[in-house]
């Protein structure tokens, strides 16, 4: 539970800097606090459905990822709808977003990965 609450911080964390980032090519100077709490509440319902998601075995790895990303792209385009982001961002930029985001966040998984097995062969040998 506190690994998925970091987990959780960390992509909100990621999702504004890299907002942050467009938002300063566009020509943007600031964020409202309200999207902040929107991303939140995105990333929380993400994790839940990614957990959800994990308890299914997966023949391929690959579908696996495919669907994870199918699914935030959903939540993503459907937060879009509700909380009215496409009258500041584009459909294309937010996706691209979505990506980059899903991406470090993966990446961020593997070196956490590395590190469990680096601990679990020093405590073997």
């Amino acid at each position: 539970m506190k690994r998925t609450i970091l987990n959780i911080m960390a992509t909100t964390g990621i999702a504004l800097v890299v907002l942050s980032f467009i938002a300063m090519y566009y020509g943007g100077s600031l964020i409202c606090v309200n999207i902040v709490f929107q991303v939140l509440g995105l990333n929380i319902i993400i994790y839940a459905g990614i957990h959800i998601l994990n308890r299914f075995e997966y023949r391929y790895p690959i579908l696996e990822t495919g669907l994870k990303l199918v699914y935030i792209f959903v939540l993503v385009l459907i937060s879009g709808c509700i909380f009215e982001w496409y009258s500041s961002i584009s459909v294309f930029t937010l996706g691209v977003m979505t990506v980059i985001i899903f991406a470090v966040c993966v990446c961020l998984d593997m070196f956490t990965l590395l590190d469990e097995v680096r601990s679990i062969n020093k405590m073997i040998d």
